[in-house]
């Protein structure tokens, strides 16, 4: 019977493979064998494993539009590059890396739970456990889809796929608040949550109610700033104010514990995270943490401080110094001795960061000095500080200083900064700036200069120059990759990458 189940996933999946890859007309013939296939909540949980997967396989390759967006001084990793510098002919050939695929992929698993789940006879809090996993991830996809790519289809079955036309993103990411707004309703507290068995959840990628609520503060943050509404701002500070003050987050003691807790994965002030497992679904040196690009010595065994001007991306330690003042303790923690860094002729004048501490070893090599594959640690997609931060972002938005202040702060007086002081200039842009030294690294920054428009000043010079017909274009947008076009006449190309082929 388990021999039956596992084959019958694998056929299961692979109609989603096809149907997702092209958004094209699918309709197995297998059609009762698939409906009878959810049975006990084992077959569905069997499903949503596959959503969590499809999920994390986005940031396999370290989500080129995000990656684009971090600090660095400079880049030799093509596909950011291309995307820092706006460069249309590698954009267009990386194929695979810029692909909507796997999220719909996620999306489409989670859509067979929402449509079955009816099936499995569960109880009601096991019906109201699973169906809000799926709920969680369908519209967490969505949203991922709508930052990165603007308009998209929006997929009413999983069973059946056809030709799709683009439909506006605020429609889209409508619907998908929609959705999270009744993931609240239906999760749990993280700490309360078990699998099919009973067992205690331990992973932070499977969501509890705070994940839900701090994604719905995103999901509301970006709609709110994007089209300038104070009502939807609102919302935003409204679910945030439910994460701090209801969803019994924790706080890391200082910045140290950031690197050396927080990093590592399902530490307290962790909300949602994605589980990085070395594993066969994922090789040991796959950069799916972004330190990938930067780290090497101190923390890489086998390495000399020179070692930093081969790595893909690297910031100025001279940059460091001037994002951190002196008593940020951010400064130490996240770099080596940055001050020690500027005149040395070793480095180069590029600092060397220690965001990551521990290390991944394949000690079946025979040579100690090939045991390194990586650094150790999940994705924290979001945690305390960010939501804390995006609060605040959402009170300046609305001209309420007073209120956003007080977030600011929280956040500096854990590095040891001082509180925010008008002298400063625009509190809003005190914000940016704090969330861009606190979440380096964090997969945000792209995002909030697309929220705040900083885009204009702080990402590079070709973006400095783009014009108020590009933006509408969809300049800020990654182009629809050509696999979307397959058998679907009704896919339509993003304006600005158009113009560009």
């Amino acid at each position: 019977m388990r021999k039956f189940t596992i084959i019958l996933l694998h056929i299961v999946m692979m109609m989603l493979q096809s149907a997702c890859n092209g958004l094209m007309d699918v309709e197995p013939e297998n059609s009762m064998t698939y409906y009878n296939y959810f049975k006990t909540e084992r077959d569905i949980e069997m499903i949503m494993l596959e959503a969590y997967r499809s999920y994390r396989s986005n940031y396999q390759y370290s989500t080129p539009r995000a990656v684009s967006g971090e600090v660095m001084d400079e880049c030799s990793e093509y596909l950011p590059e291309a995307l820092r510098i706006l460069d249309a002919t590698t954009i267009n050939a990386a194929e695979p890396r810029c692909s909507w695929y796997s999220y719909y992929s996620s999306i489409s698993q989670a859509m067979m739970v929402i449509e079955n789940i009816d099936k499995a006879g569960l109880s009601t809090d096991r019906y109201n456990y699973w169906l809000g996993q799926a709920l969680f991830y369908k519209a967490l996809c969505y949203f991922e889809i709508v930052r990165d790519w603007g308009d998209c289809p929006y997929v009413p079955t999983s069973y059946k796929v056809e030709p799709l036309p683009r439909r506006p993103w605020r429609e889209v990411l409508d619907m998908a608040i929609a959705d999270m707004k009744k993931a609240t309703t239906l999760l749990d507290m993280w700490d309360n949550l078990t699998d099919s068995k009973g067992n205690k959840i331990t992973t932070k990628q499977i969501p509890g109610k705070e994940a839900a609520w701090a994604m719905l503060a995103h999901m509301y943050a970006w709609e709110g700033s994007l089209l300038n509404n104070k009502d939807t701002l609102q919302k935003a500070v409204d679910a945030a104010t439910w994460v701090i003050e209801e969803g019994g987050i924790g706080w890391a003691a200082d910045p140290e514990e950031v690197c050396t807790k927080v990093m590592i994965g399902g530490a307290p002030e962790s909300i949602f995270e994605i589980e990085v497992v070395y594993s066969d679904f994922l090789m040991m040196s796959t950069p799916i943490n972004l330190e990938y690009y930067y780290q090497t010595w101190p923390i890489r065994p086998y390495t000399v401080p020179g070692d930093v001007t081969k790595k893909q991306m690297k910031i100025k330690a001279e940059r460091v110094l001037e994002m951190y003042p002196k008593e940020d303790k951010r400064r130490e923690a996240y770099f080596y001795k940055p001050e020690e860094m500027i005149d040395s002729v070793e480095t180069r004048g590029w600092a060397l960061m220690q965001r990551r501490r521990q290390i991944i070893e394949d000690k079946t090599w025979s040579n100690p000095s090939s045991w390194f594959q990586n650094f150790s640690g999940n994705i924290i997609r979001t945690r305390l500080a960010d939501i804390l931060l995006l609060r605040a972002e959402c009170y300046a938005k609305m001209g309420k200083d007073n209120l956003a202040k007080p977030d600011l702060d929280r956040v500096r007086a854990r590095a040891g900064v001082s509180g925010y002081s008008v002298s400063e200039g625009p509190i809003y842009r005190a914000i940016f700036k704090e969330r861009e030294k606190e979440l380096l690294l964090e997969r945000h920054r792209w995002y909030d200069m697309v929220r705040t428009g900083y885009w204009k000043t702080d990402m590079t010079k070709e973006y400095s120059e783009l014009t108020d017909q590009d933006i509408e274009d969809g300049a800020l947008y990654l182009p629809v990759h050509n696999g979307a076009f397959n058998s679907n006449k009704l896919m339509r190309q993003n304006r600005y990458w158009f113009k560009q082929q």
